[in-house]
């Protein structure tokens, strides 16, 4: 099977045909692959990204051509024998400066002559957001594009992608009853070809649905991959927009109450109450708008910043949101909405005032509205405290993830190693040169100046990239439940050394362990621990692929320590490592380079080496390893800086909340304060009696918001590492945090009321 991030949506060629000629529900179905491009055209050769497409494929998706024209059924006919090709108009401006004359011309993609007939038009790139495709080619032509694996009649080889429209007037749920009778006798057909299920997996296999997506946005593996981290910073933005929201409400209602006489007056000369909400409100959604505003350019200043923290190539810049009409009409939907919610209340309090008993300057009404309008911002300011505890234990929960992946044992040793990838076979190198080519430039690279060892992997180390199958193990009882799907790896000689993970028993590979020598490996201490208890595995013997009944023939001759291979958060699990020499399909190579000085200034020299072989041979992916972790981490590091960006304005903002209502209760308070201070009360007390109410707040909103705070973790957890949705620490500090910041913002108004002269405060104004 492969994927390209969700394995669910994979399927076999022969399968899709039969589908296409069975599901009547459909006006057409397409089928697509991603497949990497070495494209040679005027003497240059570089890297591209294809996509395999059936010859539906555009009039389906209703794409044209913007030169030329678009592929037709006959193009996607006999394999091979429709050697053509389309570029995207971005490549083709790119690439060839928006030349017309490129069509009808030849060009060699991996290796294969192929002829331009047409250019996609423009903006359109691919199925797929944040995976455009430069060159799109012909299914048929999958034998020359990927020379290591054809697929076009293996049914059970699950390759290819299926988008499908339908036909008017068949909803989504009938048009998926329609495709499943046409999926189940499929799969009774294939399930027979199927070796290695027992009873249970058969019916499972043989009971599968298919379910319709939604195509109308493409494929979105990308998107799905990074929904939770999105959704978390999209909540939080929503808890910080709330509390923006309490202080404006708790804002408007103080004002309300300071001008209840203007009201009162106003009331009293003619005017309506309609009136008086309708002024109000306008004056909510004014101060709506103008933050609304000030926000989008705050955003534009920063978004570029925030995407610049990730590489070049990483598949989220791609699709990263820009400030265009939708982003602005959603700011200012945000905005409104969010005026006329909080500003509402407000407004119709001020027009419920009493006009005779609100012109009774002083009297009983006016001290009483103002007492519901304190204990309404008290409510706000219990509700700011307990949102901001969320985000803060949000924050402390992402930065606790962040450290723990940061200090993960790697088994390995990345510092003053660098790599790039190259992928012989896409430019004609047959397994014996891709081979010859290897021990060639890994010799190369290990005589450069400063260089202590090089070696090459067939799978790039801690770049997201997975290859993993069953094994037949001799020894290991074929009918134990345990699974024996291990993930494995082609190296090189001096891999070990190179990338500094230890071999604890046994040898490593050497430039013996080739094609003609017997065939060998290295297991990782997971896999010693799990299929050898009590023994030790040098000398035993294993198969790839799960055969029960074959002769295991490849022999282990070493146990390496545990090492980190496709990410850092990955869990340890059994792994073997082959020689590369002894694969027959040997395919893209990356190679590593342990130096001793800074491996930034090796690159050139890399570069150098291999030209030297092959001037025509793209590289890519030239970075260090350190450099590699570090953007294997950035989504995490975004998150992070985003949630105590977040965390931090939310407590600014329960601080000024804080402020506004004990300034707001002093003034209330004011005369009462007087008389304590004539009856002998001193300074401390009098600040002790203000900041015993911040003590209030702080109980009540922190008793809310921890039990929130671990609802939020239990809906985060999975995108958590070695932190928990209750950690004690965690919470303390925030909760910690949350009183300092609650006391640094009541102690001013405390300190003003402790200075209040008992003579003016009990003077009658």
């Amino acid at each position: 099977t492969w994927n390209d991030g969700d394995d669910s949506t994979s399927f076999s060629y022969p399968m899709y045909r039969d589908l296409a000629k069975t599901a009547r529900v459909f006006s057409g179905l397409v089928a697509e692959f991603p497949f990497s491009v070495s494209l040679s055209a005027a003497g240059e050769t570089e890297r591209a990204a294809g996509e395999l497409v059936s010859g539906n494929y555009f009039s389906v998706l209703g794409v044209g051509a913007a030169a030329g024209r678009t592929f037709s059924a006959g193009d996607d006919g006999v394999p091979g024998a429709h050697p053509v090709a389309m570029l995207s108009h971005a490549y083709w401006k790119r690439r060839f400066g928006g030349d017309a004359a490129i069509v009808g011309r030849t060009i060699s993609v991996n290796g294969s002559p192929l002829t331009v007939v047409g250019i996609a038009a423009d903006r359109y790139t691919g199925v797929q957001p944040g995976r455009p495709a430069d060159i799109f080619v012909p299914m048929a032509m999958k034998p020359q594009m990927t020379p290591l694996r054809n697929g076009l009649d293996d049914p059970k080889d699950y390759w290819v992608q299926i988008l499908g429209r339908l036909k008017p007037g068949f909803s989504r749920g009938a048009a998926e009853s329609a495709v499943q009778a046409a999926y189940r006798p499929l799969l009774l057909a294939l399930s027979p070809r199927m070796t290695g299920m027992d009873a249970a997996k058969r019916r499972q296999f043989e009971s599968r649905r298919l379910f319709l997506l939604s195509g109308g946005h493409g494929r979105l593996p990308l998107q799905q991959g990074v929904g939770t981290p999105l959704l978390s910073i999209m909540g939080m933005v929503a808890l910080v927009l709330l509390i923006a929201c309490s202080n404006l409400a708790a804002l408007l209602a103080a004002r309300g109450a300071a001008r209840q006489r203007e009201y009162g007056i106003r009331l009293a000369i003619g005017a309506s109450r309609y009136q008086l909400i309708r002024q109000s409100i306008v004056e909510c959604l004014l101060f709506s708008l103008l933050g609304g505003t000030l926000g989008i350019l705050v955003a534009m200043g920063t978004l570029h910043g925030l995407l610049s923290a990730f590489p070049p190539d990483a598949d989220l810049r791609q699709v990263a949101a820009q400030v265009d009409p939708r982003v602005l009409a959603f700011a200012a939907i945000a905005s409104l909405v969010s005026g006329l919610l909080f500003g509402a209340a407000p407004a119709v309090r001020a027009a419920r005032l009493d006009p005779a008993r609100t012109l009774q300057g002083g009297g009983r009404g006016t001290v009483s509205a103002g007492g519901d309008v304190l204990r309404f911002r008290r409510w706000l300011v219990t509700g700011q405290i307990a949102l901001t505890v969320v985000l803060l234990v949000a924050a402390g929960l992402f930065v606790g993830t962040l450290r723990n992946l940061a200090r993960v044992p790697l088994g390995l040793v990345p510092e003053h190693v660098i790599g790039f990838s190259v992928e012989p076979r896409l430019s004609g190198y047959s397994v014996e040169r891709s081979a010859a080519l290897a021990r060639h430039l890994a010799e190369d690279l290990a005589n450069l100046p400063g260089v202590r060892s090089a070696t090459a992997a067939e799978v790039a180390t801690l770049a997201g990239n997975t290859v993993s199958g069953n094994v037949t193990i001799d020894g290991f009882d074929p009918s134990a439940e345990e699974s024996r799907h291990v993930g494995r790896n082609s190296v090189g000689p001096d891999y070990f050394a190179t990338l500094g993970i230890p071999i604890l028993a046994g040898r490593a590979f050497t430039w013996q362990d080739d094609a003609a020598a017997p065939k060998v490996a290295l297991v990782n201490e997971e896999m010693a621990r799990r299929f050898f208890p009590g023994r030790s595995p040098i000398g035993a013997r294993i198969k790839l692929g799960r055969h029960d009944a074959a002769q295991p023939d490849v022999e282990i001759v070493g146990v390496t320590h545990n090492s980190k291979s496709s990410d850092v958060s990955e869990q340890d699990a059994p792994f073997v490592y082959l020689p590369y020499l002894q694969d027959a399909n040997l395919g893209e190579l990356t190679f590593y380079v342990r130096c001793q000085q800074d491996p930034n200034g090796l690159a050139p020299a890399l570069r150098t080496a291999v030209k030297r072989i092959d001037p025509q041979l793209p590289i890519f992916d030239l970075k260090t390893l350190p450099d590699q972790i570090s953007e294997s981490l950035v989504t995490q590091r975004l998150v992070v800086l985003l949630s105590a960006s977040f965390g931090a304005l939310a407590a600014l903002l329960a601080a000024i909340g804080i402020y506004g209502v004990l300034a707001f209760a002093v003034a209330q308070r004011r005369q009462e304060i007087g008389v304590r201070v004539a009856l002998g009360a001193d300074p401390a007390s009098v600040r002790r009696l203000v900041l015993g109410e911040v003590g209030r707040f702080l109980a009540v909103g922190i008793a809310i918001g921890l039990p929130a705070a671990y609802v939020v973790g239990r809906g985060v957890q999975s995108i958590l590492y070695g932190v928990g949705a209750a950690n004690v620490g965690i919470f303390a500090a925030a909760a910690g945090l949350m009183a300092g910041v609650a006391l640094a913002a009541g102690y001013p108004p405390a300190r003003r009321a402790s200075r209040v002269s008992a003579m003016e405060a009990l003077r009658n104004d």
